[in-house]
């Protein structure tokens, strides 16, 4: 069954889940993933809107009691790409929740996630004893001092081969800064300071 010329309208999302077809790497398949995770937190968390993820779900399954379950099994977007059936299919209604998703999300929240969908470098902890992401490039006594449990006002640590991946990063002396594609610790920041020894940052 032809999907009609709605269905066929611009959609970021559905852009993402055909791209995202193309790449058997597990990191890059990883980064997608967690590019999905921070569009829904972002969704849920940024938008006046409390209604846009119930309404995308109840699209997307398009079932009878899709209303139901939109309250008791949301939707989690990271396992949306393999849920997705493409524009020839009969599932029309996934085309439909695209379309919908399309016009809830505003434009500059669109482009946030396809920076993050596409990141091309990751970050790996390569310190044994992990690595303390810094919120500027004091010493890291000083800012223990600060923030004695390093929830993250000051500094925050990280285990041994956590990974993450970049929007950007930049040589600062003997640190790095780099920008996350997702934020961390308890106050939710992205951008840090680390010793470059600590790390390792390599494409995906």
């Amino acid at each position: 069954m032809a999907t009609s010329a709605e269905s066929a309208a611009p959609s970021f999302l559905r852009d993402a889940f055909k791209s995202h077809a193309n790449f058997s790497s597990s990191q890059r398949q990883d980064a997608q993933k967690r590019a999905l995770k921070w569009l829904q937190l972002h969704i849920e968390t940024d938008l006046s809107d409390e209604t846009i993820l119930k309404k995308f779900t109840q699209m997307w399954r398009s079932e009878a009691n899709s209303s139901q379950d939109a309250e008791q099994s949301p939707l989690h977007f990271e396992n949306l790409p393999g849920s997705y059936k493409g524009t020839k299919s009969i599932n029309s209604h996934q085309e439909d929740a695209l379309s919908f998703i399309q016009a809830a999300v505003p434009l500059k929240m669109q482009e946030d996630f396809s920076q993050r969908w596409d990141a091309k470098t990751k970050l790996e902890v390569s310190n044994s004893s992990g690595a303390c992401f810094k919120i500027d490039r004091q010493e890291i006594a000083v800012l223990q001092q600060k923030d004695p449990d390093g929830d993250g006002t000051a500094w925050y640590q990280v285990d041994d081969k956590q990974i993450y991946y970049l929007l950007s990063s930049e040589p600062a002396g003997d640190d790095f800064l780099i920008v996350l594609s997702e934020e961390i610790s308890p106050q939710n920041k992205s951008t840090w300071f680390v010793a470059q020894e600590h790390v390792k940052i390599a494409n995906i």
